[in-house]
């Protein structure tokens, strides 16, 4: 291969090489050959390549899963008043169970998930440095692939909820917050039981309670079960398009360098694990200045229509940066790109981990007329059913957006 066309990106082919690198899971060996491919073609390109290792907790929905178990448990255990410890012990395991799930979603810190096993992944990135910038903007992708169960992740069912939520509600499912209220539920059973060791009332109120949060709870244990026992999609429209536009954004910066950005596209390892990877690389680059950092994720942009986040959290949907957001505004309000959308996002991106640490971010995204992304964590993501002219739009936004920043 000649260095000339060695730098060139074909998006979609690289989408079919990515792609063919099987079980790409959190830490798995296929992520790791991925990784591997991409340092090389990093370099190919002109970039210079890094990779930062890092062992994190990969399986989330174990993860979760005992969350679940524990809270149940400890709710069952309140339910014997004497001796008088036992309700106010439940109600701290709880209630630390509930803590430790907050800060799971949040990224902001892991009390259960670092008490289990750890196993090594790796964030790939490539710099395109610039002398004097006054700027820092990093181009995020995961390359990972999702777990998906028998029944969790049904993309005919997900896309019903997801048409619910955008025609009654004009808003996106939250999956996660409904759990959080069942574990607090249960810990207020278990403090009303405290002060009370008998009584017919009490019984039948915290009864009634506990009752329902434990189904929502059950109900959630079984889903994570289910992931927990599933198969590795191919993940190519999520979210391979979007390592591929990344790349090609980057061949652009090569050819035609930004003025005051220092620039760099990081493929993400461990998205799939609730957003790891990039919790690893905030760890290993808190240095950088809040002021003039920008962090522009790119996510599942293979089908449908473009859209830019304006808010974004599985617990608190936080504002993504008004800076990014007003430029997103006036790229489509200038006819450069009509048919932008906006969408709040009330699951995680790579985009939420540095937007939670106060750094200005924000994430691109394709999706139907239902608020969906066709075929997400399914067998059915693969590279056959990409619209690449899809991936080109989103990938042209992102580039604009950054010509915008470079300008400013």
């Amino acid at each position: 291969m000649s260095d000339d066309a060695a730098k060139h990106v074909d998006m979609m082919k690289e989408i079919e090489t990515i792609s063919a690198f099987d079980k790409r899971g959190p830490t798995k060996e296929g992520e790791r050959k991925a990784a591997g491919y991409l340092e090389k073609r990093f370099e190919e390109m002109g970039l210079e390549p890094s990779v930062e290792h890092f062992k994190i907790s990969p399986h989330y929905y174990w993860v979760y899963f005992v969350h679940m178990v524990l809270a149940l448990a400890a709710g069952v255990a309140s339910i014997w008043t004497h001796p008088a410890w036992i309700p106010p012990v439940c109600a701290g395991v709880i209630l630390l169970v509930t803590i430790s799930f907050w800060g799971d979603l949040t990224t902001k810190f892991h009390l259960i998930r670092n008490i289990i096993p750890r196993y090594p992944s790796q964030n790939v990135i490539g710099r395109v440095p610039e002398v004097g910038a006054k700027k820092k903007v990093f181009l995020t992708a995961h390359y990972d692939a999702a777990k998906v169960g028998e029944h969790v992740f049904d993309p005919d069912l997900d896309e019903k909820v997801a048409k619910f939520y955008k025609e009654k509600f004009d808003s996106t499912p939250n999956v996660m917050m409904p759990i959080i209220l069942c574990m607090l539920a249960l810990f207020g059973v278990a403090v009303f039981r405290i002060p009370f060791k008998g009584g017919d009332v009490m019984w039948i109120v915290t009864g009634i309670v506990q009752g329902i949060a434990s189904i929502g709870l059950l109900i959630a244990a079984v889903s994570f079960l289910d992931i927990g026992t599933g198969v590795y999609v191919p993940g190519a429209i999520d979210n391979l398009t979007a390592v591929a536009a990344c790349m090609s954004i980057a061949e652009e910066v090569l050819r035609e360098p930004l003025k005051n950005i220092d620039f760099s596209i990081v493929a993400v390892g461990c998205e799939e694990a609730i957003m790891m990877g990039m919790v690893q690389f905030m760890k290993r680059h808190s240095y950088l200045s809040k002021e003039d950092t920008y962090f522009i994720n790119l996510e599942s942009i293979g089908n449908g229509t473009v859209f830019y986040g304006v808010r974004e959290g599985f617990v608190r949907a936080r504002p993504y940066s008004k800076e990014l957001v007003k430029i997103a505004e006036s790229l489509k309000d200038n006819g450069e790109f009509p048919e932008l959308q906006t969408y709040e996002v009330r699951l995680g991106t790579d985009a939420m981990v540095p937007l939670v640490r106060g750094y200005k971010s924000i994430s691109i995204f394709a999706f139907n007329e239902n608020n969906f992304c066709p075929y997400y964590h399914s067998m059915q993501d693969i590279p056959e059913n990409v619209d690449i002219n899809v991936t080109r739009r989103a990938r042209d936004l992102a580039m604009r957006m950054l010509r915008e920043l470079d300008n400013a």
